[in-house]
């Protein structure tokens, strides 16, 4: 098993646009149904981007050598991709409370939230999830570390459970406890709105900073 993975798994655990999705589904009449699109939507499209890189890999697989050094090469890069953006959230300028800003209108997904249906929650599973940093950094994570493809498919499948947690959670919650749920989802919603930056910027350094010593450590050693 790859720590990579299970590093970058709980790094996707609290994403602001999954929270504030699930928050807009928990605030529907019928929120189950919602969920359950949702997570089947995406779980569908992140699954088989995964499933996919894993078996391609079984079937052709490279040289442990040269897995190994490209792996640490790719950590290092991954590392100062991670720490630039970092610094790019926590260094851009931040908009004066007092001074009235033109209104953009609301992006699509926003628009398809506000009175959410289930083919709407089926987008909004796949737009909030489409593979992106983390999840291609874990996935070159699992196919440095030359799994079999059981032990492959079982790292993806970790993965995606972290990925997916918070809505798993709700849709668990909601299940035993409504009305609890609902106030719960508003008060993490909130906080994570105010912290949106602070959090951003926190789980990009974090990253940032594992994947370059990671990837430094094996090039000075391998």
């Amino acid at each position: 098993m790859s720590t990579d993975v299970l590093v970058l798994g709980l790094a996707s655990v609290v994403r602001p646009t999954a929270v504030a999705a699930v928050y807009a589904f928990l605030s529907a009449r019928s929120p189950a149904p919602l969920l359950v699109a949702y997570l089947a939507a995406g779980l569908a499209l992140s699954l088989t981007v995964g499933v996919g890189a894993v078996t391609v890999f079984h079937v052709t697989a490279p040289p442990p050598t040269a897995t190994s050094g490209g792996r640490a090469v790719l950590d290092v890069v991954l590392g100062v991709v991670a720490l630039g953006a970092a610094l790019y959230y926590l260094c851009r300028p931040v908009p004066d409370p007092g001074r009235a800003r033109p209104e953009r209108p609301p992006s699509a997904v926003r628009r398809r939230l506000t009175e959410p249906t289930v083919s709407s929650a089926a987008v909004a599973g796949v737009v909030t999830h489409l593979p992106g940093f983390f999840y291609l950094a874990a996935l070159a994570a699992i196919v440095a570390s030359g799994p079999d493809l059981v032990g492959g498919l079982l790292q993806v499948g970790l993965y995606n459970l972290l990925w997916y947690s918070v809505p798993l959670a709700a849709l668990a919650s909601w299940t035993w406890r409504p009305e609890a749920t609902r106030g719960a989802a508003a008060w993490i919603t909130g906080w994570v709105r105010e912290r949106r930056t602070v959090l951003v910027v926190v789980v990009l350094a974090v990253v940032g900073l594992y994947l370059g010593t990671v990837g430094t450590y094996q090039l000075l050693t391998g």
